[in-house]
Parts: structure tokens; sequence; C-alpha cells
């Protein structure tokens, strides 16, 4: 079946001409389709890029593609006949898997594509382009290229066979409206951490209260050292637990309000700004620029040390 002497890996991948009509006439062939699209601020594909070119059925607008080459992956493949066809391909980004598999057979079939000249299965990709890209077309397979809005497309009369059923599997939703639960749940969970960190204090500081009465009493030393040894590891360890909730809701703060601004939303999780002035006649503004949860926080510190200090005076009688 080979040419005598003809090594087809020595052609690039390619066969010989015979031996590919052959396989195109007997066998089926493996293949990619490349779609170029371009997405709005949301994620949302808004254009789809198409070539003219000539086909069995005349000038039609088409996706990119081809066939695979000995050896070569189908991500490869679709970057090399992105590359092949329009000037500026190489800006193109693949996600690693396709997003649907076309079929193309020489006879019209109901839901599939329709190629006269062989029977062809087809990994199809996205190949994602910056909004402002323009491309032109290259090679002798692409005579024009064009950006089509998604409710301006070719009719089907238009489309090469196959291209309209590719263009229909492609999911033109935002790719961020997965991040849109996730940002629910986010806001949620640091609405829990805000309530956690403050109940900290609230009730670590009943405790504390009672604890340091003893401690400060006319008990017996060993009560007092009892009730202020208490009184430390309540503090110290509602310090570190006030500091845990924090941390954890400063990071999902900061998560959400670079959804905000990666989405263009309200950003509602921007730390407000206060005027730094003091005033006698109004000193709330002045107050409300330090930060609560560190006052809290240094202030659990200060009775971790005032609480210590007296445990080690009741260990000595003092």
């Amino acid at each position: 079946m080979t040419d005598q002497g003809a090594d087809p890996k020595s052609l690039n991948g390619h066969l010989p001409d015979r031996d590919w009509q052959w396989v195109s006439e007997n066998l089926p062939i493996a293949c990619v389709d490349v779609l170029p699209v371009q997405r709005d601020s949301d994620g949302a594909i808004r254009r789809i890029g198409l070539i003219r070119r000539e086909s069995p059925m005349g000038e039609k607008w088409c996706h990119l593609g081809g066939r695979l080459v000995y050896g070569e992956s189908m991500l490869d493949g679709a970057n090399r006949h992105t590359i092949e066809s329009v000037d500026g391909g190489a800006l193109a980004r693949f996600e690693p898997q396709p997003f649907f598999v076309n079929q193309y057979f020489p006879e019209h079939r109901e839901g599939m594509g329709f190629d006269p000249r062989k029977h062809a299965v087809a990994a199809c990709f996205l190949a994602e382009f910056p909004a402002d890209t323009d491309l032109l077309p290259v090679g002798s397979e692409a005579i024009g290229f064009s950006w089509f809005r998604v409710d301006e497309l070719p009719d089907a009369q238009e489309l090469w066979p196959g291209s309209a059923l590719m263009i229909e599997q492609v999911d033109l939703e935002p790719r961020w409206k997965d991040e849109l639960t996730a940002y629910e749940a986010l806001s949620a969970r640091c609405i829990s951490h805000n309530e956690l960190m403050w109940q900290t204090p609230v009730l670590a500081m009943t405790a504390i209260a009672f604890l340091l009465t003893i401690a400060l009493g006319g008990e017996d030393d060993w009560k007092r050292a009892l009730a202020a040894g208490l009184s430390t590891t309540i503090a110290a360890i509602s310090a570190q637990l006030m500091a845990k909730h924090s941390t954890s809701q400063i990071a999902d703060s900061v998560a959400l309000s670079a959804i905000e601004k990666r989405r263009n939303m309200v950003p509602v999780h921007v730390r407000a700004h206060v005027p730094a002035s003091f005033s006698l006649r109004n000193p709330i503004p002045w107050l409300s620029k330090w930060r609560s949860r560190m006052l809290w926080f240094y202030s659990l510190i200060l009775i971790t040390v005032v609480s210590f200090v007296i445990f080690v005076l009741a260990l000595f009688h003092v």
C-alpha cells in the first residue's frame, strides 16, 4: 500500500498522496476541529470566529482544523491548525480536553457532520482569544476570516456542514457561573467567621470576670492561684481563637472583593474609608478608624498577662 521506498514518518507525519487517498476512502480519519471565541468581562462567549473557505458545496464559513498527523496529540494538532490557518493564532489558549466530538460521513446523516470526501472523527476545541484580537487568514485553505456575534452567526446554508452542530455544543453562559455559587458559599462562611470572632471575646470575658473576682478576692491563695491560672488559660486560648476567626474572615473578605472587582459587582467587601482627624464635636469617625478586632485581641493579651501575674503572686502568697 505504501509507495516503494517512502517512509510516512519522513513526511512530517503525512502519508504519501497515494496512501492518503486510499486511507481517506477506506478508513475513518482522526481530526481536530477548532472554534475561535472571544469572551466578555463576565466570561460569557460573545463572538465566534470563522474562516471563509472553498468546499465541495461552494464557499462556506467554517471552523478551523484538519487531520492529525502521526505522533501528534489532539491538543498539539489543534494548536498547529490554528497557527497555520490564521495570523495571530499563537495567541490562542486551549482547554486541555475537547468539549465535543463531531463525526463526519460522506453521506448525509441526521445529527452528524457531512464531508463527501471522507469519514472523519473530530475532537473539538475552543481557542480563546483576547477580546481585541484581530485575526487574518493565512495559508491556502482560508480565504477570509471574520468575528461574528453569537446572535448574528451565518445561517445554516452558509456554514460548513458540521460547523453548526459544533457551535450548538458551545456553552455560551458565563464561565464564572460556578464562581457565583462559590461566591455565595464564601460569603456565608465569611459571615460565620465574623460572628464567631465577636462571640469569642464576649463569652470569654464573662468567664474571665468571674475568675478574676475570685483571684483578686480574699480567698485562700490556692483558690486565687487556681482562678488566676484558669483566667490566664481562657484569655490566651480566646485570643488565639479570635485571631484564627479574624484571619479566616479577612482572607474570605479579600477573596470576595477580588470576585466583585473581576465581575464588576458592587464592592461590598471593601473597607470603608474614614477620616483620621479628631474632633471633640464628633469623635465617632476618629474612633471608628481603629480596628475593633485588634483592640479586643490586644485586650485579651493584656488580660492574659495580668492573670498570669496574679497567678504567680498567689503562688508566692503575695
